[in-house]
């Protein structure tokens, strides 16, 4: 009875690791499309909370107007109202906060076609980390999962405060 109870586990870690998937599977179609679905832009912060820093961000309202023949982006930025005044005051975005926003120190994001991969081109700011949005031409070079590309150009038409 022992030696059935030693063979147990060895016949489960057998089981466990076959695989149920047959050679020869159909490939899936490599995406063809390079393209800027949305691009959008938040302010960053760092709060001082004790003896640790906390980030905060806020999103900025963005206009964007793409144009997926001439492979643009043209954006028009607002930048929200202070959240620290009014009926319902809160603390999300005061008005101290809202005055240091500028074109100079935004950070940009977007979204890009299924599987396709994005990198700066020449001097255009990186994504994600706060940057200068006011140097022009901002282009980026967007890849797709067949290895076409497309270079997009992004301009910010007007920025409001």
């Amino acid at each position: 009875m022992k030696k059935i109870f030693k063979y147990i586990p060895v016949l489960f870690f057998m089981l466990l690791f076959t695989s149920c998937l047959k050679s020869g599977l159909d490939d899936l179609p490599a995406y063809e499309e390079a393209n800027i679905d949305s691009f959008k832009f938040e302010y960053r912060w760092v709060v001082k909370n004790g003896d640790n820093d906390q980030l905060k961000l806020y999103p900025m309202n963005v206009a964007a107007t793409i144009d997926t023949i001439a492979n643009t982006v043209d954006c028009v930025i607002t930048v929200p109202n202070p959240t620290d005044v009014g009926t319902k005051p809160k603390d999300d975005f005061p008005t101290a906060i809202r005055e240091q926003v500028t074109v100079n120190n935004l950070v940009g994001y977007c979204s890009i076609s299924t599987a396709a991969t994005m990198k700066p081109v020449g001097d255009a700011p990186e994504l994600g980390v706060v940057a200068d949005y006011s140097v022009t031409p901002i282009q980026y070079e967007i890849t797709a999962a067949n290895g076409t590309s497309k270079i997009w150009t992004v301009t910010i038409s007007d920025f409001i405060k």
